[in-house]
């Protein structure tokens, strides 16, 4: 299962280098040039991050974040803003935003991929740890516990979940491992 990603431009080159960047299978990117757009279609995409230009047609980017902070199915949904390089920010808008990441144009592409990740990952982490597993002295009570049917097709879902995001996780790393490599030769 791969991620999905909301690309907000008006920039047709910024849309193409995020698609390079945000390449299958590891991302499916949907491109967007407006605003309206991007509001029109966040319930329906359902993404894992979303990077979002402030000067965008239609409807802003500063009104375009505030509109996506207060829906609830992405309150959770990293957002990336990415200010055009010589257009100076309004920065009163920009203080009333809750946003995760802000990036300026011309920005290098592998450092916009590497903070998007790293976001979903953070936003994908449990918001409390686990219980403490009981001692071992206190080993001498054994449970036995009948499991109904409903209960263990939950658990191994729950199981098979964990495993194609821990495949995910490891596949995204060993990918971007090698393009560090091939980089470099």
């Amino acid at each position: 299962m791969s991620y999905k990603l909301i690309i907000a431009d008006t920039s047709p080159s910024v849309i193409k280098v995020v698609k390079i960047a945000f390449h299958e299978p590891e991302f499916e990117v949907y491109p967007f040039s407006n605003g309206a757009e991007v509001i029109n279609n966040i319930a329906k995409i359902k993404p894992d991050a979303v990077v979002l230009n402030l000067s965008l047609k239609q409807i802003d980017g500063y009104e375009v974040c505030q509109t996506l902070k207060n829906q609830s199915q992405v309150i959770d949904v990293p957002l990336i803003l990415l200010n055009r390089a010589f257009e100076v920010p309004d920065k009163k808008k920009l203080a009333a935003l809750e946003y995760d990441e802000i990036i300026h144009e011309p920005f290098d592409s592998e450092n916009l991929a590497c903070t998007v990740r790293k976001l979903i990952e953070a936003k994908k982490d449990p918001k409390t740890l686990p219980e403490e597993p009981l001692p071992e002295e206190n080993s001498a009570f054994e449970f036995k516990v009948e499991l109904d049917d409903n209960v263990k097709n939950l658990i191994k879902k729950e199981i098979f979940q964990v495993e194609r995001e821990l495949e995910k996780r490891i596949k995204s790393q060993v990918l971007a491992d090698l393009k560090n490599h091939f980089s470099k030769k």
